[in-house]
Order: structure tokens, then sequence, then C-alpha cells
């Protein structure tokens, strides 16, 4: 299946090129966060994820987003939707847990295989 967006209901009078460049390539953010849409009511959410991701060492933006600016990243893109489907903040955080797991079982193996 194809990734879908639409930021036609997002405020975009005040948007420059960088702005839709920003919002056409938001939706692989999102796909991150297992969150298919801004809305007032998914920002909170939003933000936790984006923040859990950047505290494990998964930050899916180029470079450390101070808070303040990931809040207005948000508020500028309420009204953007996707086709990801939405997941519970558990599912969210188990699986990037299990990758976690995984990367550090691939990285070291065992303790045994560390230690000699």
């Amino acid at each position: 299946m194809s990734l879908k967006f639409d930021y036609t209901k997002c405020i975009t009078e005040d948007w420059g090129d960088t702005d839709r460049v920003s919002a056409t390539n938001f939706c692989w953010s999102l796909t991150a966060v297992d969150i298919g849409e801004v809305t007032e009511k998914t920002k909170d959410e939003l933000y936790f994820r984006f923040r859990f991701l950047e505290k494990i060492g998964k930050n899916v933006f180029t470079t450390p987003i101070d808070p303040r600016q990931l809040g207005g990243l948000l508020d500028k893109l309420t009204g953007y939707t996707t086709n990801i489907k939405t997941c519970k903040r558990f599912q969210f955080i188990r699986r990037h847990v299990k990758n976690l797991e995984q990367e550090i079982q691939h990285d070291n193996g065992s303790l045994g295989d560390v230690i000699q």
C-alpha cells in the first residue's frame, strides 16, 4: 500500500516552499510514531512519541528538536492526515522496545560473547 497524505485542512496561508516540502515529508515521521493524523486530540500523544523516540536514540528529525519547536510544528500541521493506522501507546512502545532489544542482541550477542 502506498503512503498517502493530505494537508489541505491545515492553515497554509503563511506557508512558504520550505513549509510545503516539510509537510510533504512529514508523513514519513508519522510512520515512526504510528499515528495517522495531527489533530487537537492527537497532538499531545504525538509530542510524547516524538520525544520518546528521541530519548531512546531514534530521533526521526535530522537534528534534536526543541520541545517548543516541536509544539509549533504540530500546531502548524493540525489538520494533516495520512493513511497510517493509529496504534495505541502500548503498541507503539512495545514495537520500539522490541526493536531496541533486537539491536542489542544483534550488536552484542550474549555476555559470554562480549567477555571472550
